[in-house]
């Protein structure tokens, strides 16, 4: 049994990560504001709304169903539940990081989330 524990809490307390701001931090200057509205039914990933459109338009160019966004790489367990409003940090989705769509709604404009946190 100590052979099973002893790797386990190693693991479990080196692989923590130090968090670039703090939980109960508030928006920081590169981060967005945005609220998310569950599973995108045609292409799976995550779907939020922009806060600030402004600034995701700056950083990704300008979207024909702005303020609407396909979120990648966003943590599944944040963008679950509906209606929960996040800070993210985004940049541009590489030509590999699309996702593919079965075209049945709008094409929504995507990005790719380096962090996320909820909001305070």
């Amino acid at each position: 049994m100590k052979k099973v524990f002893l790797p386990l809490l190693l693991l479990a307390t080196g692989c923590h990560k130090k968090c670039d701001t703090e939980p109960t931090a508030a928006l920081a200057e590169d981060e967005i504001e945005v609220e998310t509205l569950g599973r995108n039914p045609d292409c799976g990933v995550a779907q939020v709304v922009a806060k600030d459109q402004a600034k995701v338009e700056q950083l990704i160019g300008k979207s024909a169903y702005a303020p609407t966004y396909l979120a990648l790489k966003l943590d599944t367990a944040l963008w679950v539940r509906k209606n929960r409003t996040l800070y993210v940090r985004i940049r541009k989705p590489l030509n590999a990081e699309y996702v593919l769509c079965t075209m049945w709604g709008p094409g929504y404009q995507s990005f790719v989330v380096t962090s996320a946190r909820v909001k305070p």
